[in-house]
């Protein structure tokens, strides 16, 4: 897998909707110009394949589902079978819904603006899938702010200076090399490292 940094201003400030920066970002993309995630050369890596899948992001918040179309690029300089998918920011591996979507359903609870319920109808989650979600942010928060955050079950602070890193894909990234793993990616890479229960609400990466 191969993350795109795609969202370089705060969360707030970004406008766009999620599908226009995935489909800026692969506008952009020169395979020739990644590195291979495995052998970390520089300059080999070339398109593969394409696949399709579905990306649910908010409008006039209501939930949206667009069809995207992942690149896969492999490598000629290690020869390994794998092949690497290029997901910017706003994709999450192997969810169908959005950084956005999900930060928006879990800062809707922690401001107390509708109770579980009624969020989870609104944007046609199920309070299994919302509390999943919320977990997982509980979890991933622990791994930027430390043992004491973890500790803290309010998560309307953290939710904030979430959306106020700026830019945010300089967080993403670090993220991403410290854990391994994205955020509220619900398990790490390659997916069949471990083995877990699946989500409803996940999909392809």
């Amino acid at each position: 897998m191969i993350r795109k940094n795609s969202i370089n201003c705060k969360l707030t400030r970004e406008k766009k909707p999620e599908i226009l920066i995935f489909k800026d970002c692969m506008a952009r993309l020169k395979p020739e110009d990644e590195t291979c995630p495995c052998c970390g050369c520089r300059g080999m890596m070339r398109v593969h394949a394409y696949y399709g899948r579905s990306l649910i992001d908010i409008s006039g918040s209501r939930p949206v589902k667009e069809d995207i179309c992942v690149c896969r690029l492999i490598c000629r300089q290690c020869g390994r079978p794998s092949t690497h998918a290029v997901l910017p920011d706003p994709v999450i591996p192997y969810r169908r819904h959005s950084l956005f979507f999900i930060l928006r359903v879990l800062a809707e609870h922690a401001i107390r603006l509708r109770p579980v319920e009624r969020i989870c109808e609104v944007y046609g989650i199920s309070v299994r899938t919302f509390y999943r979600w919320q977990s997982l942010f509980h979890d991933h928060r622990a791994e930027w702010q430390g043992l004491l955050a973890a500790a803290e079950t309010d998560l309307k602070p953290s939710l904030l200076a979430l959306v106020r890193k700026s830019p945010f894909s300089s967080f993403s990234a670090s993220f991403f090399q410290l854990t391994g793993f994205s955020l509220l990616q619900s398990h790490k890479n390659p997916a069949r490292s471990r083995r877990r229960v699946r989500d409803p609400a996940d999909s392809f990466p």
